[in-house]
């Protein structure tokens, strides 16, 4: 997979972006609440994050580690860099490719991560507006993300280059998708925004080194 070196750094204190800044148990207990926990405890949960940053999501590798200390800070960026591979994953698991990819377009994945969050006041992009006979209507909004994500016969092919998307662009592609390798559509990257924001509204108070507590089961 060729690299991409973009021309716009990275701004993490970009104007108008929320000022977020969770610990590690903080951002445990957020993607719990998102859904991203489901079906696994909270230490296996756990030891998949620490795992992820080992190899350089959401952070560069090394961050927070070189120097023996683990009070590394969460904020919105890299809460939108940790959801997406989330929703990427296949039986639990990541493929290093998109890992590699989330590293490599990095710069140009928070580009499209900011203006995700800016489109939810802004509405630069028009909405999709979809009717159906009987009167069924539904409108589409939001700027999606494609990651260019291909597989074929069990075995990504591709990943980027990443490229931002209106509703009917969105659409557009799912409703005409007809290559048999493509596997994943657009994602609503203004939602996850909007859900990301609204739950760290409620954070709880965790004291740094500790993870939240899986209610127990029996």
């Amino acid at each position: 997979m060729r690299k991409r070196v973009s021309a716009r750094p990275n701004d993490s204190k970009a104007r108008g972006v929320p000022r977020l800044a969770l610990t590690h148990g903080q951002t445990l207990w957020l993607l719990s609440e998102l859904g991203f926990r489901e079906g696994v405890s909270a230490s296996t949960f756990n030891h998949y994050l620490k795992s992820l940053r080992r190899l350089g999501v959401p952070f560069e590798i090394g961050k927070g580690q070189s120097d023996g200390r683990h009070d590394v800070t969460y904020e919105f960026e890299e809460l939108m860099e940790l959801s997406v591979p989330m929703l990427l994953r296949v039986y639990v698991t990541l493929p290093d490719t998109i890992v590699n990819g989330l590293r490599d377009f990095r710069d140009d994945l928070r580009s499209i991560y900011r203006k995700a969050y800016f489109e939810l006041t802004l509405h630069q992009h028009p909405p999709a507006r979809i009717s159906a006979p009987g009167g069924l209507r539904t409108t589409v909004n939001g700027l999606y993300l494609d990651l260019n994500i291909q597989y074929s016969a069990g075995k990504m092919i591709k990943f980027g280059p990443p490229r931002a998307l209106s509703p009917f662009e969105a659409v557009s592609i799912y409703a005409h998708a007809q290559a048999p390798a493509r596997s994943y559509l657009p994602l609503n990257v203004s939602t996850l925004a909007e859900m990301i924001v609204a739950r760290t509204r409620v954070l709880p108070k965790i004291p740094r080194g500790r993870a939240p507590r899986s209610p127990v089961t029996t």
